[in-house]
């Protein structure tokens, strides 16, 4: 796969993305689905240019931080070389198994009481997330769990460039499901872990600090 080839399905990802995000805010917001919020309270007490502002500024960040660590780090992320499928398939199942364990542990230390106030505090303050608030964060957040996705890919790498697509595609994705607000009834194990992201910023701020899946949370005593 030639690099404008690849660029071209982040750019592809990027703006399934996009759709998503719209169309999970609309369904949020629309009567119509009112039965499938899972809490009618309000969600986050900010302006509507403070928030609109950070939104534009994290979603210019996150191309700047996508585009440029592929392009100077490309040849330690990823390769084009002739690769199995079934390898593809492990390579990208192995960065994001090694990323939910890392972006754990990224997101336990964040609230530590004296580190809260200075980084992820700032996500905290949407209380009842719908999928507009998945990039109301501070920038350094967006970077740090970024940069887990470029260190859990050199761990294992090299890649194959599919297999960086489809973490890439499943990292981002999923970001923006979770944060929904929905009950996503029809869509099983995404559901589950909506649900347990809601309780995290709803309920009780301890539990369910993994990202991907309930793993980490279930070995290290944390889910709820």
């Amino acid at each position: 796969m030639q690099m404008l080839v690849f660029y071209g399905v982040i750019a592809a990802i990027l703006a399934f993305d996009a759709l998503l995000l719209g169309g999970l805010a609309w369904a949020y917001h629309s009567p119509r689905f009112a039965s499938r919020r899972l809490s009618d309270r309000p969600s986050i007490k900010v302006s509507k240019a403070n928030r609109l502002g950070t939104m534009a500024l994290i979603s210019t960040l996150s191309l700047a931080a996508v585009v440029g660590p592929t392009y100077f780090l490309g040849e330690y992320l990823v390769t084009a070389e002739a690769t199995a499928w079934w390898m593809i398939a492990l390579q990208a199942v192995g960065i994001l198994f090694v990323y939910d364990f890392l972006y754990y542990g990224l997101h336990r230390t964040m609230h530590h009481k004296k580190l809260m106030r200075w980084v992820h505090g700032m996500h905290h303050r949407v209380r009842n997330p719908s999928a507009l608030e998945s990039f109301y964060l501070h920038p350094i957040e967006l970077l740090a769990g970024l940069g887990l996705l470029y260190v859990s890919t050199l761990l294992i790498g090299p890649v194959h460039q599919v297999a960086f697509l489809i973490a890439f595609f499943v990292y981002s994705t999923l970001n923006i499901t979770i944060h929904s607000g929905l009950d996503l009834k029809s869509l099983g194990p995404l559901n589950f872990l909506t649900k347990k992201h809601q309780v995290h910023h709803l309920a009780d701020m301890s539990k369910n600090y993994s990202s991907l899946t309930p793993l980490p949370d279930k070995i290290f005593g944390t889910a709820g």
